[in-house]
């Protein structure tokens, strides 16, 4: 019977070698690696985690051949068992006749430099994540290209340091020996500190109020804090038990070895694993498990779970969170596909229930975001609120509620734009669908002004943003979430500030005739919506913009009611559009 132990060490070590170069590849698409230390360490680190991780694995896959008449005599004349050698592993080297080979000897050693190489970038990684947490920001591009080069020459200097030095070790010896092996059990060492080090790291943090970061008035808990963290988790988890195993079998005299042994090998595989557990707990979200699992699930068990974890803060907005932001608004005009043909249908009592779960969703939501309600012009809502990240979110939490609401059954089919619809397994489209422009106001596009409604009461702003908002809010298909190229930069660059993985996409580059001004436009959706973007037509760069009729009148509201609200809504719209001449903006620079 052949060995038992390595060939699962080589399997466990292949997979990690998979996940980690997938990380890797994630990292370098995902992020640009070259404009930040965390990043690029990031990069690097996951680079020597594959490294290590494959080499190691032709290393196991070797051992798992061998045979009993390998195995070399102990020094009192017996021969060690074939379990124990199975069981030793990596240690096994020096109980191997064929282990003086030059080609396995120097797979060997480039291995321990792997090794060294993300024990090395350990340090730097973490120090980079602490000053994140303390500073909330980075060094600028410039600094951040200058340091990432000392960080290179630094890890790198390091790491050939070492490799000439075992290297020399082998040569000279033409074998693995105990010298060889002092070498691995450095590399330990470098770990066992780098552990304590970041154990010191998340302890200060901690300690030092580190461990949240407010957002928006609310204390969550640190991205940086959490990262670094589940790392350091992994490490004592799945690394420094075996290191420690690894030191008490070095030191113990040969003969009382066969206790040890026995831990040895179930130790090794969980270290084995340590690369597939890093790579889980840096790149692998909740969405890819959702992903995996997705056939068994209930339609609507993602979205509702997606929903759930955004804006799930822990204070309720203040007062002032609900006012109309006074500078710098970021708008979001949204509007019902094919409402016109819906209301036509059953003498519009169908779609007078599904917009009142419509416009319960909407205005339910819009406190946990800071969202003020501007005005509503027919089915279409007009919002404004005070970041990105709030308008974004909000956008993406209401097209998740939308797929999850309990329509009326008659809506699912009366038009094409209520059809349910799939993508792949996954249910993307259910009931009304809702197209949504986001445009945040910017001083370059003119001035924006900020009035007070006559009649409403309520904040209204004229100016260029206002209109673009319009534009971008008109230009979408239903289920759609358009953003403009700010925006979509602000995304790019903080991917892991949402609350939920999301997918973005260029669409092209559009005129708004009103104040002839170019704008390039994006789209962003939840990542378990992304499937929608395949469905999505190119919207239309000649498309004129969209009427809004007004509702007919609802069960329980006069018509004299409704009458008064659309002519109060068109004449807010006409006094905006006729402002903006007054304003001069109709040559305002593109952005």
């Amino acid at each position: 019977m052949g060995m038992v132990w390595a060939p699962v060490a080589s399997a466990i070590m292949m997979a990690s070698s998979l996940a980690s170069f997938m990380t890797m590849l994630h990292l370098r698409f995902r992020w640009d690696v070259h404009v930040s230390c965390v990043r690029w360490l990031f990069w690097l680190f996951f680079l020597y985690v594959w490294l290590w991780s494959s080499l190691r694995a032709a290393y196991f896959f070797w051992l798992g051949m061998q045979t009993q008449a390998g195995i070399k005599p102990r020094d009192d004349g017996d021969s060690w068992a074939y379990k124990q050698v199975d069981h030793m592993g990596i240690h096994a080297m020096l109980y191997l006749r064929q282990a003086s080979k030059q080609w396995l000897l120097f797979l060997y050693v480039f291995g321990d430099v792997a090794l060294l190489g993300l024990a090395a970038t350990l340090f730097p990684l973490t120090y980079e994540l602490c000053r994140i947490a303390r500073m909330s920001m980075d060094r600028g591009p410039q600094k951040e290209c200058l340091q990432i080069r000392r960080y290179a020459l630094g890890i790198h200097f390091v790491l050939l340091a070492f490799w000439i030095t075992e290297s020399v070790l082998v040569i000279v010896q033409g074998d693995y020996t105990q010298d060889t092996l002092r070498c691995l059990m450095s590399i330990y060492v470098v770990q066992f500190i780098g552990l304590v080090f970041m154990i010191g790291s998340v302890l200060h943090l901690k300690i030092n109020g580190r461990k949240y970061e407010t957002i928006h008035g609310t204390f969550i808990a640190s991205p940086v804090y959490q990262r670094l963290k589940r790392i350091m988790i992994v490490y004592v988890v799945f690394a420094f038990q075996f290191q420690l195993s690894s030191f008490i079998l070095f030191v113990l005299d040969p003969k009382d070895k066969r206790g040890a042994v026995e831990y040895i090998g179930v130790s090794q595989l969980i270290y084995c694993a340590s690369g597939l557990a890093l790579s889980i707990t840096t790149s692998c979200s909740q969405s890819c498990v959702l992903t995996a699992c997705s056939f068994c699930l209930p339609d609507d068990f993602e979205a509702t779970l997606m929903h759930q974890r955004l804006g799930n803060v822990e204070e309720a907005p203040s007062e002032d969170d609900l006012e109309a932001p006074s500078t710098d608004p970021v708008f979001v005009f949204t509007d019902i596909e094919s409402s016109s043909a819906l209301w036509a249908i059953d003498d519009g009592q169908m779609m007078d229930q599904a917009t009142e779960i419509h416009d319960n969703i909407l205005r339910s939501t819009l406190p946990k975001y800071r969202g003020y309600e501007i005005t509503t012009c027919g089915d279409a809502f007009q919002l404004a609120f005070h970041t990105i990240r709030d308008a974004v979110e909000y956008c993406m939490d209401v097209q998740l509620q939308l797929l999850v609401a309990k329509w009326p059954k008659d809506i699912h089919g009366a038009v094409p734009a209520t059809n349910r619809r799939r993508s792949s397994h996954r249910l993307v489209f259910n009931g009304l669908r809702v197209r949504m422009g986001i445009h945040d106001a910017c001083e370059v596009e003119g001035a924006l002004v900020q009035d007070i409604h006559a009649v409403t009461g309520k904040a209204i702003y004229t100016g260029a943003s206002e209109v673009t908002a319009q534009f971008v809010g008109d230009l979408g298909s239903g289920g759609q979430i358009l953003v403009t190229s700010r925006v979509a930069s602000w995304l790019k660059y903080r991917l892991d500030d949402l609350s939920v993985d999301f997918a973005l996409e260029r669409v092209g580059l559009y005129t708004v005739p009103q104040v002839n001004m170019s704008v390039e436009v994006f789209q962003v959706l939840p990542s378990i919506l992304a499937g929608r973007m395949r469905l999505f037509p190119t919207p239309d760069k000649g498309r004129a913009r969209l009427q809004h009729p007004l509702r007919p009148s609802r069960r329980g509201t006069s018509a004299s009611q409704q009458s008064s609200n659309g002519s109060t809504q068109s004449r807010e719209i006409t006094a905006q559009y006729v402002s903006i001449e007054s304003l001069g903006l109709r040559n305002a620079a593109p952005t």
